[in-house]
């Protein structure tokens, strides 16, 4: 009979993306006759969809995760209760947020093979530190993760400072922290949206990606970008918000000679598609990220790796010239 596998991630689209698509490869490579399901939340529950290796997506909504600790571990411990009674051989938690390791300790605790990362003690302890106040101060930020993934704890430092074979984010959770295989395919069968580019007319497709959810991923001078793109007669088109289906979106990717992002998801939707990217990295590193090409540093501050502005620059490294974009562009499409 064939085993029955399941691996989660439920983080966010960029890290189903760039994650569990790969991750759910690698395990098929290895084990080519099991039935591979799915764990994830928001987007990726669509996205997942679309990747004939998986059965069946189990999806986890947003008002199943509440923001509050108490009701979001009884939310898990339900969700437990839905996975447990399906049958499977292997679990594999790929996640390094604390609701999933949760799971994945709850699941532990009820008899279930797990893999991948938890909790660092089981629920019931967990319970008794956090009712008594014994937990560590830290506890939450990264001391509550345990893994049967020996250089899992490699993912906690600054790995992108140290030259390694497999640099980018994927590459190295994945085979690196991991050791779920050699390498890694980015890549999704999608159909060609023919009808998107006849309505190019022969002009070169530029997609554009300006916005992440937070300040450091805002472009400054986006408009003045989309303006310079349009008068040089390039087909431009956006959307990334969610207004798209997935289906339409990697359609639209596959026909597209560039995409133009800031360090937010759409850069691994376009590796799923095909499509190049030209990264404007901000604080990210370009290490992490992978693109094929990258706008060159700004300012000396750049690369931190935070959400905001630590040297309170008000977000220089995002006001790249929009001409110093545009001259880059013309370069990379001339070939």
């Amino acid at each position: 009979m064939a085993r029955k596998i399941l691996i989660t991630r439920l983080a966010g689209l960029g890290d189903v993306a760039s994650i569990l698509i790969p991750a759910v490869r690698l395990v098929r490579e290895k084990e080519p006759a099991a039935t591979i399901d799915v764990l994830t939340h928001g987007a990726g529950i669509e996205l997942m969809s679309l990747c004939e290796e998986v059965s069946d997506v189990l999806g986890i909504t947003q008002d199943q995760w509440p923001r509050d600790l108490t009701p979001a571990t009884q939310s898990f411990l339900n969700i437990a209760q839905v996975i447990a009674p399906r049958g499977y051989d292997r679990i594999i938690c790929l996640d390094t947020w604390f609701m999933p390791c949760f799971l994945a300790q709850v699941l532990i605790d009820i008899g279930l093979n797990v893999e991948g990362n938890h909790l660092d003690r089981p629920v019931s302890d967990f319970f008794n530190a956090l009712h008594t106040g014994q937990l560590p101060a830290d506890y939450f930020g990264t001391a509550f993760m345990a893994s049967s993934y020996p250089r899992m704890s490699d993912w906690l430092r600054p790995w992108w400072r140290t030259p390694h074979p497999h640099v980018n984010y994927p590459e190295y959770y994945l085979i690196h922290c991991c050791g779920l295989g050699d390498s890694i395919n980015p890549r999704l069968p999608i159909e060609a949206d023919t009808a998107f580019w006849e309505a190019a007319g022969g002009r070169p497709i530029v997609a554009t990606s300006f916005r992440g959810t937070t300040a450091i991923k805002h472009y400054k001078q986006a408009d003045a970008l989309t303006s310079l793109l349009r008068q040089a007669g390039y087909h431009v088109w956006t959307g990334f918000d969610g207004s798209l289906p997935m289906r339409t979106t990697l359609s639209r990717l596959a026909v597209t000679n560039l995409l133009v992002t800031v360090a937010t998801s759409t850069q691994w939707l376009a590796k799923l598609a095909g499509c190049p990217s030209l990264m404007l990295p901000g604080a990210m590193h370009p290490a992490i990220l992978g693109a094929e090409h990258t706008m060159d540093q700004t300012v000396d501050c750049q690369y931190c790796c935070q959400r905001g502005c630590p040297a309170g620059r008000d977000y220089a490294c995002m006001d790249v010239p929009a001409q110093d974009v545009m001259a880059r562009i013309r370069r990379i499409l001339a070939g």
